[in-house]
């Protein structure tokens, strides 16, 4: 729970805010990182009080919210904070996440939730650089970082595999791939863990969170995290239509230019997708091995089914080795690998 220090400060704070009586905090289910949140209840209020110790992540975080709420996207807006503390008090989205309307709704799935998203997501897009002085853009620098994870955390760590000359070569190869694919597209401002888990149901719109990673990048990026959800499966039909749909929405925005079609656009969302579930595979190994989060075990199946289904699409795509390199040596050590865990 919260430190008495903690407690101090939330209370000046919500005073500060004329907002008056004796809170009472519970905790409340966080993210992958190291961030901790807690609901403060005063009476029909309710607020979301976060204690992190990346004051630069802070910083970043405020300036997005900030940056939505101009161009009309909802998400959590920073009412105070103490950066030297880690602390920041902001309004409270609620409990609804689209991971929870998918599974309640399993034999219809929701996917107007997701195109009413895209809308924006476009708007996100298009966000003007001024308001974004602090964050940076998907470099090469950190295209190396996220392929990295891939190799060292999954196969390296994870799988124990001793890589050959050829395979290193080949990661080699689909990395540069992966990159090329990044740098063809236009660089738009993105979300960067644009998931299920990072949309909230309000009672009147859709909200964003966990959006203090965001950077300019490929204009895919977003979509392709949606589509490929870590922690959720779309049917083809559904995938495809979301695609359409963006391509469209770009278009008529003109952040694509005439001459690319749909086809070459599905090929720019599979080179991404297929990018990111790499980087996903290997964060989800990290935080089981290094942070000691055993669940997202459970999460590897699909990220490995949506890699599988990208592989086997259009095996031509990827440089040439990667579609066996996956399928006779990766992709079987890794279910060997979940099955042992399993039966621990």
């Amino acid at each position: 729970m919260l430190t008495q220090d903690a407690l101090n400060w939330l209370e000046q704070s919500l005073a500060y805010l004329s907002v008056k009586g004796e809170p009472s905090v519970e905790s409340v289910e966080g993210d992958a990182s190291s961030r901790a949140y807690f609901r403060v209840h005063l009476g029909s209020r309710s607020f979301i009080f976060c204690v992190s110790s990346g004051i630069e992540s802070n910083e970043r975080f405020r300036q997005v919210s900030a940056a939505l709420e101009q161009v009309g996207v909802m998400a959590p807006l920073v009412f105070a904070f103490e950066d030297e503390k880690g602390y920041m008090l902001m309004s409270d989205m609620g409990n609804t996440l689209l991971s929870d309307v998918y599974k309640m709704n399993t034999h219809r799935q929701p996917v107007a939730i997701i195109h009413r998203a895209l809308t924006d997501l476009l708007r996100l897009a298009q966000i003007p650089d001024p308001l974004l002085p602090l964050t940076g853009s998907y470099n090469n620098q950190l295209l190396s970082r996220d392929f990295g994870l891939f190799e060292e955390w999954l196969l390296k760590t994870f799988l124990e595999l001793d890589l050959s000359d050829v395979q290193s070569k080949l990661l080699i190869e689909l990395s540069t791939f992966l990159s090329k694919g990044f740098e063809e597209q236009p660089q738009v401002w993105v979300h960067r863990d644009f998931h299920c888990r990072n949309l909230m149901l309000t009672d009147d719109d859709v909200a964003m969170i966990d959006f203090q990673d965001m950077v300019k990048g490929p204009v895919c990026y977003d979509l392709a995290s949606i589509v490929f959800d870590a922690y959720w499966q779309l049917t083809h039909d559904q995938q495809m239509s979301l695609i359409k749909d963006y391509y469209q929405q770009l278009q008529q925005a003109e952040i694509l230019s005439v001459d690319i079609d749909i086809d070459a656009f599905q090929r720019w969302v599979s080179i991404t997708a297929m990018q990111r579930l790499l980087k996903i595979l290997g964060i989800f190994c990290r935080l089981t091995i290094r942070d000691g989060k055993a669940q997202y075990l459970s999460d590897l199946p699909l990220v490995m089914k949506h890699v599988d289904d990208l592989v086997n699409h259009d095996s031509a795509l990827w440089p040439e080795g990667f579609s066996v390199f996956w399928s006779h040596t990766i992709k079987p050590a890794l279910e060997k690998k979940l099955l042992d865990e399993r039966c621990k």
